[in-house]
């Protein structure tokens, strides 16, 4: 909350000076909070766009993000010419860029502790206009200045072209440059870039560049930009081990774990005996069972919380399956199909895939 406020994101406004326009696109605001593998916390804070997309053009909001198969193939030739790796965060890169024209800013609301933490950080600013809602807590609306992903994205691609880099054709988010007569690349996922070169010292040289364009440093401490260097990074989700020469492994080891740990809460809601709860854990040999494309159109649908589940852990089993795990591909292929009705049939077959998964965790 403090670096929203130190960046000048927010504006606070009052209800009566709202056009109606902006009433029916007030915007709910929304915290996450993470711990991270290092145990240290992350949050972030963000506005649900539900209400905007009558209104606003997802290609006018979004900003775009690297493909996942160009993440692989630049690993793939990152380990092929030996190429040194970095991987970087920049700090706070949604708030980098001042929406300019006011009809595209969103008003969006900010309920109980996080206006009493604004109001804290700045009671000056913020104070006069917090009011209550109906059940007694205490609700700011504020203006948002800053927050674009689409701006930002467009405010890096500019700095990139004024480096020298070139977007590759196939790829708005992966960008080339000839230093030292080898080829420089980075691509990037808004505010998380792998850049790669064969020498360090060009590494060096552009984390240096987009330090000084892109880093803050607050008052205290935070806002510094996260640097990763060596031969094992983390990168959206997958670990990427260059350790063997001119190869490449990428997993999800972690993910997975949280796949199967997801499935074992699910299980729990089995409260109608739909299935047995088997005692103990059965491994499996392969991801899908024999029976996987035959449906058995008499088996009785699954209650709503457990369709709910069925529907979440197939999407957590599609995206690794897309980055680390093809080896799950052919099950989730027809999971991903039984997702808007599922029936006891087709839990059985996801509970074979987590089984696989469970036994296969660290591939």
């Amino acid at each position: 909350m403090k670096q929203l406020h130190w960046r000048n994101s927010f504006r606070p406004v009052r209800w009566s000076e709202l056009a109606d326009q902006q009433k029916k696109t007030l915007l709910e605001s929304h915290i996450f909070m993470k711990e991270k593998r290092d145990g240290t916390i992350k949050g972030r804070m963000v506005a649900g766009g539900n209400k905007q997309r009558g209104y606003i053009d997802k290609e006018e909001s979004s900003s775009p993000t690297v493909a996942t198969e160009s993440v692989i193939l630049t690993s793939s030739i990152d380990a092929t010419e030996e190429r040194e790796v970095a991987i970087i965060d920049v700090p706070n890169a949604f708030i980098q860029t001042v929406v300019e024209d006011e009809k595209k800013r969103v008003i969006i609301r900010i309920r109980g502790m996080l206006v009493d933490m604004i109001v804290r950080i700045a009671p000056n600013v913020y104070g006069e206009y917090v009011t209550y809602g109906k059940n007694g807590n205490r609700v700011l609306l504020v203006e948002c200045l800053k927050v674009a992903s689409l701006l930002y994205y467009q405010k890096f691609t500019k700095s990139l072209k004024e480096y020298g880099y070139k977007m590759n054709p196939y790829d708005p988010c992966v960008w080339n440059k000839q230093i030292d007569g080898k080829q420089c690349t980075i691509c990037f996922h808004v505010d998380d870039c792998k850049i790669s070169h064969v020498s360090g010292k060009v590494i060096d040289k552009t984390i240096e560049r987009l330090r000084n364009d892109y880093e803050s440093i607050f008052e205290d401490g935070s806002g510094k930009m996260q640097i990763h260097r060596g031969k094992v990074h983390k990168y959206l989700g997958m670990t990427l081990d260059f350790s063997s020469k001119k190869q490449v492994s990428i997993s999800m080891s972690d993910y997975v774990k949280e796949i199967v740990e997801a499935w074992d809460k699910a299980e729990k809601l089995n409260s109608d005996g739909f299935i047995k709860v088997k005692r103990g854990k059965k491994s499996r040999a392969t991801a899908a069972p024999e029976d996987l494309f035959k449906i058995d159109e008499d088996s009785t649908k699954l209650n709503s919380k457990m369709a709910t589940a069925f529907h979440n852990i197939v999407a957590k089993a599609l995206y690794v399956v897309k980055r680390a795990r093809p080896d799950a591909s052919v099950p989730i292929a027809f999971l991903t199909t039984r997702v808007r009705s599922p029936d006891i049939d087709d839990w059985r077959k996801l509970e074979h895939l987590m089984e696989y998964f469970r036994s296969t965790v660290d591939m």
